[in-house]
């Protein structure tokens, strides 16, 4: 009979399993605070370097920040939302439902901004003849909407918040009495209210609201493109490349409360 009890115990013991002396022990004490203390500094120095410019970040800083990231396209803009106050707007990132190439980054800041902020072509959502190369028709077309269109229920009500919250920046009001679109009598005014009503009843079920008003602005954007360009270049710390003109909502410093 074999005795396995008796060959395990005189099989030699492997050498990880070596007992460790005093001093091994304490040197791997004192390493093992070591790194403790180094991580805890560490994380410390982060958080303590972070934290403040989080917390202290101007608009302007985020905006900034958020439109310097290169992407093969866009489909945000930059343009006003009317304050709390319901008096100013604040220049922001929309969504929107076209895109647009993304910063080319040609070292021409106006070409730039021009490219990010001016639409071309035929967006998917538009009816035949309808595109941001013929703003003149464009616009046109969505006014007809604004009397051939009747809404009701869920999309009255989208609709009546929609025309309450759109601004018309750039041919109303006063610096700090920005004119709401249900109030604007223009024909940009009434060709937003057409193009609302047009995808609210053709596309109300998948586009949101802020969709819709970012889209709204990509209209605007090319019937003002000056003014809308203008606020690209403020809102991206450039505003001195071609400066920027009075508008209505822009605040009584005419800057959106944002500094270059």
């Amino acid at each position: 009979m074999i005795d396995f009890h008796h060959n395990r115990s005189k099989a030699p013991r492997p050498q990880w399993f070596a007992p460790v002396d005093r001093q091994t022990n304490e040197r791997l004490a004192r390493t093992v605070v070591w790194l403790v203390t180094a991580t805890l500094a560490t994380n410390q120095f982060l958080i303590a370097s972070i934290s403040p410019k989080s917390a202290g970040a101007s608009p302007l800083a985020s905006l900034k920040s958020m439109l310097g990231m290169k992407t093969a396209s866009a489909m945000v803009i930059v343009g006003p939302k009317l304050n709390s106050d319901g008096k100013t707007t604040s220049l922001v990132q929309q969504p929107t439902i076209s895109s647009v190439p993304a910063n080319p980054k040609s070292g021409d800041d106006l070409t730039d901004a021009k490219a990010v902020m001016l639409a071309t072509g035929r967006p998917p959502y538009a009816p035949d003849g309808v595109s941001f190369d013929d703003p003149i028709n464009a616009q046109n077309v969505w006014v007809a909407y604004e009397q051939s269109i009747t809404l009701s229920g869920s999309l009255e009500t989208r609709y009546n918040n929609l025309i309450n919250g759109f601004t018309c920046n750039y041919c109303c009001g006063e610096a700090a009495i920005v004119t709401r679109n249900r109030q604007c009598g223009c024909a940009h005014a009434k060709a937003a209210r057409g193009f609302f009503k047009y995808m609210l009843q053709t596309f109300g079920d998948q586009y949101s609201d802020e969709q819709l008003m970012g889209e709204a602005f990509r209209w605007q954007a090319i019937w003002y493109p000056k003014g809308a360009v203008e606020d690209y270049l403020l809102a991206t710390g450039k505003a001195n490349v071609i400066g920027h003109a009075p508008h209505g909502g822009a605040g009584a410093d005419n800057m959106h409360g944002l500094t270059t």
